[in-house]
């Protein structure tokens, strides 16, 4: 099945810049166009009011929302059953539409979602009212009325996630963040100790188990910050005690051989705060092995 490429240019800070300028990045950094048969360019989705709305919390409400809707009709048009597609993004505050637009495309789906944040905040709970503390809640029907309006309802039940990576659980839990276990025994999650503990590999075919076993199409979500910032400084919410490129790669690398896959996200990549362009050039041949091992 061959691989489309497209971008979705979002920065949920309520800035001009950040996140926003990752996909344009990683485009001239690689050789994505080489792995695939057609590129779509990129989805505007400003976030740029860095106001936090007093009823909802969130910074840049009013544009959240445009963005979800946004994102979620271009991509109900893109995205096609016969290929793959690489999203470069932009920050994880993507995934609300992108998932209403799978839902609506394609049907139920599964998320495999490398993150090193839970994102099951709310608007109220989220310590900085940003849209990308809120994506994974939101898209299992937990979160503002308006964008869950415009994404269309949940795209996602408990069964369809894998959480993999997160090292925030104490620190969200104490700021009133939902939790795994509030999702009951069907939602899976394996932490970054846990994934070193039972060996990346060997996660990753789990993973790729518990979809295939369903026969669940499946996205590979990574927000870059799943990785140690010694390693990957280029991201805004930096979290110590990550995992390192070796662990990713074996983690992603079965998710990638999957018959099931979708495609791949990539997200909270800050092309500002990559002045040589290294660790744009190492997530871009990331992406580029995905797309190898799953042509």
């Amino acid at each position: 099945m061959p691989w489309n490429l497209a971008g979705i240019s979002i920065d949920s800070a309520g800035v001009i810049g950040g996140t926003e300028l990752s996909p344009a990045t990683l485009r001239r950094l690689g050789r994505l166009q080489h792995f695939t048969v057609a590129d779509f360019g990129d989805v505007a989705a400003p976030v740029h009011d860095h106001r936090r709305d007093a009823h909802s919390g969130l910074v840049g409400h009013r544009e959240l929302v445009a963005a979800t809707e946004t994102i979620r009709g271009v991509f109900g048009k893109r995205l096609d059953p016969d290929r793959r597609l690489a999203v470069l993004g932009g920050c994880c505050t993507l995934m609300i539409g992108l998932g209403a637009a799978t839902r609506d495309r394609i049907g139920r789906f599964g998320i495999a979602y490398i993150d090193g944040h839970l994102d099951l905040y709310d608007g109220q709970s989220s310590p900085s009212g940003e849209g990308a503390d809120v994506p994974l809640a939101t898209m299992l029907g937990h979160g503002d009325p308006a964008i869950l309006e415009a994404a269309g309802g949940r795209s996602l039940e408990p069964e369809d996630v894998y959480l993999l990576g997160y090292r925030d659980a104490l620190q969200s839990k104490g700021q009133g963040s939902l939790m795994p276990e509030d999702f009951g025994p069907d939602f899976r999650h394996l932490d970054t100790a846990g994934i070193r503990a039972e060996g990346p590999a060997v996660a990753g075919e789990a993973v790729r188990a518990h979809f295939e076993t369903r026969e669940l199409p499946f996205w590979l979500f990574l927000d870059v910050d799943a990785l140690d910032p010694v390693v990957f400084p280029a991201t805004d919410a930096l979290v110590g005690e990550g995992l390192d490129w070796d662990a990713v790669e074996a983690l992603a690398a079965p998710l990638a051989r999957s018959p099931r896959l979708l495609g791949v996200v990539v997200t909270c990549y800050n092309p500002e705060k990559d002045p040589d362009g290294a660790c744009g050039r190492r997530l871009a041949r990331f992406l580029e092995g995905v797309m190898e091992k799953n042509p």
